[in-house]
């Protein structure tokens, strides 16, 4: 009798495997940004694609950024981030961009360090910072001098 109790038990269901979204996937698709009073300034793009890192000849991943701070549009490899100086496996590289053109024809650069709390992708949300300054081409461009330590909000649309 007792071996008859402890042989029947109960079938159990496996339950589907729901897999997680990737970095690449929850980062990627339409923006809108305001700045940091929450006046909306433009909308944007973030697009993730493979491929092949020129200086190290192997895949990579990248992000396409379109209609950045509304007037660029460039691509950025996407290196591991290392954990002990900066702990979020959903920072993204904005990087070092050199010779942008805007949309007058004028040259731009735009750069961008590692900011805690920045640049990186939380609950639909990106708090972007990057520096843009056409310090390089301003007299060439017969344009005045910008600069700017720009801070903006990026809340991705659903």
């Amino acid at each position: 009798m007792i071996i008859v109790l402890f042989s029947c038990r109960k079938d159990t269901v496996q339950e589907p495997i729901v897999e997680e979204p990737t970095k690449w996937e929850l980062i990627s698709g339409d923006y809108k940004v305001y700045d940091t009073l929450g006046e909306y300034l433009y909308d944007m793009s973030i697009e993730h694609f493979q491929g092949e890192d020129t200086v190290s000849n192997e895949t990579r991943n990248f992000f396409r950024f379109i209609n950045f701070d509304g007037q660029f549009t460039f691509e950025e490899k996407q290196l591991p981030v290392n954990v002990l100086t900066f702990n979020s496996k959903f920072y993204f590289r904005i990087g070092y961009q050199d010779t942008l053109y805007g949309q007058n024809g004028n040259r731009w650069k735009i750069t961008s360090g590692t900011y805690e709390g920045y640049n990186l992708f939380h609950n639909d949300t990106i708090n972007l910072r990057f520096k843009k300054t056409n310090i390089n081409y301003y007299l060439q461009d017969l344009v005045p001098y910008y600069e700017c330590e720009c801070k903006q909000i990026a809340v991705k649309q659903h």
